[in-house]
């Protein structure tokens, strides 16, 4: 009799483990899933006098669009650091919002990269972010816009302090950025991420860059919220 109750149970023991293994697996996706998740703080738009001025001009139909473009950056040097989870143009207020977001494990390899003595705190500001806007110089041959003599670059700042928000995966912040307009030579707009340690060198290297648009691709209509329009119409009466 106790050679028969052995293998029984071994499998009650197993499919327990299973179980256990199966829940514990589902448990980590989903808390990724819900850690993954924009937050309330930075998820909506911001508005500003610029945005709020076009609204009125445009007497509430304010243009708003993205892209389909790459979200994390994939270079061989800083493979899944940065992310923009979430970029709106306004043509119409020649302004752009990102969101943009990085992992603890940045930290690390920021760490690493940099030969930094000690682990960067995660409530530190740690990096920068700029736009690159790129005009075509030859309007009339785009075969040659990956030469970088065919093109001009400005760069935009910020126009006000990000809203920045943690949770515990992710470091998140929302930019605003005026001034951004797209001409008929445009040919794209780029996200630059800069260490803030590198920002006292004459000409700081890019740690991190993500196309946010470019001509070739298509404008996806972006519709506001019932919430982000309320908001930009009390900056309206104020």
């Amino acid at each position: 009799m106790e050679r028969a109750r052995a293998p029984r149970i071994v499998r009650r023991i197993f499919r327990f483990f299973l179980f256990a293994l199966i829940l514990g697996v589902n448990g980590i996706i989903f808390w990724r899933f819900c850690s993954a998740g924009i937050p309330k703080k930075v998820k909506y738009i911001q508005p500003n006098e610029v945005l709020a001025s076009a609204y009125v001009a445009a007497d509430g139909n304010l243009t708003a669009f993205r892209q389909e473009q790459a979200t994390i950056t994939r270079g061989a040097k800083n493979a899944g650091y940065f992310s923009v989870v979430q970029c709106v143009f306004f043509p119409d207020a020649g302004q752009v919002q990102l969101v943009f977001r990085y992992n603890k494990s940045t930290l690390r390899h920021l760490k690493e990269d940099k030969g930094l003595d000690a682990l960067p705190e995660k409530s530190g500001t740690h990096f920068v972010v700029s736009l690159l806007r790129t005009t075509d110089l030859t309007p009339t041959n785009k075969k040659d816009n990956n030469n970088p003599a065919t093109l001009a670059e400005t760069r935009y700042y910020a126009s006000s302090d990000p809203v920045r928000e943690e949770t515990s995966l992710y470091t998140y912040f929302r930019y605003t950025f005026d001034g951004v307009w797209l001409e008929e030579d445009t040919d794209g707009v780029f996200a630059d991420v800069f260490w803030i340690g590198d920002l006292a060198q004459e000409d700081p290297p890019v740690y991190g860059t993500l196309c946010l648009w470019d001509s070739e691709s298509e404008n996806i209509p972006v519709k506001l919220s019932s919430s982000e329009r309320k908001a930009i119409e009390a900056l309206v009466k104020d």
